[in-house]
């Protein structure tokens, strides 16, 4: 089996790096540039309100659920609007979030399995948000990355993984995908036919009835053994 397989996707947010301190990082330093050059904004709502905004906005849009830049930017949009705001402060408030978001901690185990692994295997990278992987220095790992924005579709559903099959080539079962999330990563996996190991750091319980993982491992140090028992 080992043999057949030929690729390895990835996902990044608490796969390969902790997401909520980055995240966090990035939308304290995004407040603080607000509190500076917009500060009508941040009189009126502390952090945590407009993340909830954003949520709302979320909840009204759902169409956006792939493309969280968009979000953010809607949510920008919706803000500049409610305060009569010129939109010129929309770009560099991304900005700042957008390269802030890109300072990432990795896990201890990534770098040294993923060092080995891709002398074996193709590695692709799949994500729902918006971190890029030259800007946090994942790219050289490797052969291509995908993103939910791109493809239009969250990784809860199959498309992200029929593209990454068909730009490699590949049938189905000779990949295999590693991620955190059981509905996004476990469950989008396998509606694509593609092998999928279960990366549960915190020993969380599984909550879907409808799926299994064909795999549970709790660090990527136990990721090259496994892939020889699939």
């Amino acid at each position: 089996m080992l043999q057949e397989i030929k690729v390895l996707s990835f996902d990044l947010d608490d796969t390969l790096w902790p997401c909520h301190p980055t995240i966090q990082y990035a939308e304290n330093l995004l407040y603080q540039w607000l509190a500076e050059h917009v500060p009508v904004i941040t009189q009126h709502y502390d952090s945590d309100q407009l993340r909830e905004k954003r949520r709302s906005l979320l909840d009204s849009h759902i169409e956006l659920a792939h493309d969280l830049t968009r979000l953010r930017i809607k949510s920008f949009e919706q803000l500049s609007e409610e305060f009569d705001l010129a939109p010129d402060w929309i770009d560099p408030a991304f900005e700042i979030f957008y390269e802030a978001r890109q300072q990432v901690a990795l896990y201890d185990d990534v770098k040294p399995v993923l060092d080995e692994l891709n002398k074996t295997f193709q590695l692709v990278s799949l994500t729902n948000g918006n971190a890029d992987p030259v800007k946090s220095g994942i790219d050289h790992w490797f052969d291509f990355s995908l993103n939910s924005a791109s493809v239009g579709k969250l990784k809860s559903e199959p498309d992200i993984y029929w593209q990454v099959q068909k730009r490699a080539n590949i049938e189905p079962r000779q990949m295999v995908h590693i991620g955190d999330h059981p509905l996004q990563d476990v469950s989008g996996a396998k509606s694509a036919g593609v092998f999928a190991i279960w990366l549960n750091r915190e020993q969380k319980p599984w909550t879907l009835e409808y799926c299994q993982p064909d795999a549970v491992i709790s660090s990527l140090y136990e990721l090259p053994a496994i892939l020889t028992k699939l």
